[in-house]
């Protein structure tokens, strides 16, 4: 009988409390644009999706600072080090037959509150003022009482949760890399307008040179992009070890970014090959429609026609090693020079006729497409090693440098600092790729070892025996040359 009286006490003060809320919430409800009073806008608590009852809260904002300390001087320095962490602390109740949040069983509310506690990761917590937030549990305190009998006193200590994050340069390289080579091909169609646009006014005989100064280049792309399409190099990407046989260039171990062989097909290689092609084979076809069409006024489409052709072409090749492979002759190519697949251009001119002005146009337009899809591929290669990573550094700041002297030679002032732009971008991003990978070392053996048991010897690791084969280059894993190079570790 005294705790039933108790009980209604307290309850007749919660009452009491509530309507005193309530008016003063009215009273105040003009002041913040008529919201209505504060009490009706709260939330109700739960963690994990278990409600409780909340008796109070104290959160703590701000930031994280270090102080700073120094001899003889009076005043300190602060350093800022950016937005401290936010702790929210609930102190709140359990209460047996709840009409506030419901609930049941006092214990069974407990027990389910206690699982949701113990339960790995991050939670939602529902805070009545704060709302819905994502927090890590630091603590979980429940007060029982035997004079408050149904009643469970329970304390919740919180931080608020962020996501695990690194500071991460790829993505900022890669983004540069890609404004520099779009600056590039912008700069590029720009200086074919200029120069085009000045031989339109000597007459037809411009024109048939244009339209054969495309033609050289087109098949010069179509020569190329026969290899990046063949079924030879798509088989590659077969499943299971039959493109080591091949001549596939991917090394497998400890790349970074190394990813698995997809599960494809050969009908679907011969599928995905063929729209490759015919993706190139029509941007051929429009380069050739524009040149025949041209006029001062389309001479902008044309020339993105010619630089779209490239492109094209650079999306047809099956991975960026290829690409790197492929579009290294177009990146020097020159209009009276034939473009081999696989074989890089020294951009000079055989003895013979001087190319027409219209030639030269074209094939500079064509380069500097090329520069700007060989950086992309760049950017996109995954080097197994330092060494590789510093040789396809070098081999493309070779190509952009050549032709960034072209463009100083010929008073093309933009185009010159575009590739100047280009050159640091792809320099940075493989250098700072390069300088986290491993460097190959010599590797010699007294007679021909099998593949499982160098890498066990290498690295500890029987599973990298692939990865041997391919660097050496044996012709049967049972059996490793000599002397050849390897991943350090």
């Amino acid at each position: 009988m005294p705790n039933r009286n108790a009980y209604q006490a307290l309850g007749g003060a919660l009452d009491r409390v509530t309507n005193a809320a309530g008016r003063l919430g009215v009273d105040l409800a003009g002041f913040d644009g008529g919201a209505g009073p504060w009490h009706t806008r709260l939330q109700t608590a739960s963690f994990r999706g278990v409600p409780f009852g909340v008796i109070g809260s104290a959160s703590e904002f701000g930031r994280r600072v270090a102080v700073h300390e120094y001899p003889y001087r009076d005043s300190v320095w602060v350093e800022d080090l950016g937005r401290g962490p936010r702790r929210i602390s609930l102190i709140g109740f359990l209460v047996e037959g709840s009409v506030q949040y419901g609930g049941g069983d006092v214990l069974a509310q407990r027990d389910r509150l206690v699982r949701a506690c113990e339960t790995a990761g991050e939670a939602e917590l529902v805070h009545p003022t704060l709302g819905r937030k994502s927090v890590a549990l630091l603590r979980f305190h429940v007060v029982e009482r035997r004079r408050e009998g149904r009643v469970f006193e329970i304390t919740l200590d919180c931080v608020e949760a962020g996501k695990l994050q690194f500071p991460e340069g790829g993505a900022t390289s890669v983004g540069q890399i890609e404004a520099a080579a779009d600056a590039v091909g912008a700069a590029a169609v720009l200086d074919f307008v200029q120069t085009v646009g000045g031989l339109l006014k000597q007459g037809s005989a411009i024109l048939r040179q244009i339209v054969s100064a495309v033609g050289v280049s087109v098949r010069a792309v179509f020569r190329l992009i026969d290899d990046a399409t063949n079924l030879y190099n798509a088989v590659r990407d077969l499943p299971g070890a039959f493109g080591r046989f091949i001549g596939g260039t991917k090394v497998q171990g400890r790349r970074r970014g190394a990813t698995t062989a997809s599960p494809a097909t050969l009908p679907a290689l011969k599928a995905a090959t063929a729209a490759r092609r015919a993706t190139v084979a029509q941007a051929g076809a429009d380069a050739m429609a524009q040149a025949k069409a041209l006029t001062a006024a389309s001479l902008p489409t044309a020339a993105a026609s010619v630089a779209a052709l490239v492109s094209a072409a650079a999306r047809a090749t099956p991975n960026a090693t290829d690409a790197l492979r492929l579009l290294t002759p177009l990146a020097s190519f020159s209009p009276v020079s034939p473009v081999s697949s696989g074989t890089v251009g020294s951009g000079a001119a055989p003895s013979g006729p001087s190319p027409t002005p219209a030639a030269t146009a074209t094939a500079t337009l064509v380069r500097r497409a090329a520069l700007a899809e060989v950086a992309r591929a760049a950017a996109r290669y995954e080097p197994p090693s330092h060494d590789q990573a510093v040789e396809t550094r070098s081999r493309v700041v070779e190509l952009i440098d050549a032709e960034m002297t072209r463009a100083g030679d010929a008073g093309q002032d933009q185009t010159y600092q575009a590739l100047r732009a280009l050159r640091t971008a792809v320099s940075v991003d493989l250098t700072e790729r390069g300088a986290s990978l491993t460097r190959r070392v010599v590797v010699s053996t007294a007679r021909p070892q099998p593949a499982l048991v160098l890498a066990q010897r290498l690295y500890q690791d029987p599973a990298r025996s692939d990865e041997l084969v391919e660097q050496s280059g044996a012709i049967h894993p049972a059996f490793l040359p000599v002397l050849f190079n390897a991943l350090a570790e």
